[in-house]
C-alpha cells in the first residue's frame, strides 16, 4: 500500500525470478521517479513520462481509489501500462479482455478491468474504487488508512496470488 506498493512494483521489476505475481494498492509504477522531487510530482500527477517497463512482467493486481488525494489515480494506469508494455504481444492502450462493475452493499462502487495476453493468460487486473481515497479497500473500520466500504482488497489479492502460483525451479 502506498510507498509499500511502490516498493512492491520495484521488487517485482528488479527481481522477477523471486516472485510469482505482484499486488500494488495505491502506489507508484516502477521507475516513475528518480529523486524525492519527482516522486512527489508522480504522487500528485501520475508518471510524467512513460517509465521503462520491467524486463519480465509478472501478473499484476492493482487497487486504487479514484478520489485518492495522496497518490494520483493516474499511477494505476501507469502500473497497467508497464505490465502491457513488457508483454511481448500486448501494448499500452490495448483493450482489456473484460470489464466488470459492482457495488459493495452500503459501500463503494468499483470497476474491475482484466488484461490478458493473446493466449488468454492473465497479465493484469485493475480495480478502481469509485469515490475511494488513500486507504486500504475493505479494511477494518477502526484501522488507519483503511476503508471498510470498499471491496475487500486483501481477499482479492489472495485470490489473484492463488491463481498465479510460483513455479518450482527445475531440479
Amino acid at each position: 500500500f502506498s510507498a509499500g506498493g511502490a516498493m512492491a512494483a520495484v521488487m517485482a521489476a528488479v527481481y522477477p525470478d523471486l516472485y510469482a505475481a505482484v499486488g500494488v494498492h495505491s502506489g507508484l509504477p516502477y521507475a516513475a521517479a528518480g529523486d524525492m522531487a519527482s516522486a512527489f510530482a508522480a504522487m500528485k500527477q501520475g508518471p510524467s513520462r512513460p517509465a521503462r517497463p520491467p524486463a519480465r512482467p509478472l501478473p499484476l493486481i492493482v487497487f486504487h481509489g479514484d478520489r485518492d488525494a495522496t497518490v494520483a489515480h493516474a499511477n494505476a494506469a501507469g502500473l497497467i501500462d508497464h505490465a502491457l508494455a513488457a508483454s511481448p504481444d500486448r501494448r499500452p492502450g490495448t483493450p482489456p479482455a473484460a470489464v466488470t462493475t459492482g457495488q459493495v452493499p452500503g459501500g463503494h462502487a468499483y470497476t474491475r478491468t482484466c488484461y490478458q495476453d493473446t493466449a488468454g493468460s492473465a497479465l493484469a487486473e485493475r480495480w478502481t474504487i469509485h469515490q475511494g481515497g488513500h486507504a486500504w479497500s475493505g479494511g477494518v473500520p477502526h484501522g488507519s488508512y483503511t476503508d471498510a466500504r470498499g471491496p475487500d482488497a486483501s481477499a482479492e489479492f489472495i485470490r489473484f496470488f492463488n491463481e498465479h502460483p510460483a513455479v518450482p525451479p527445475p531440479r
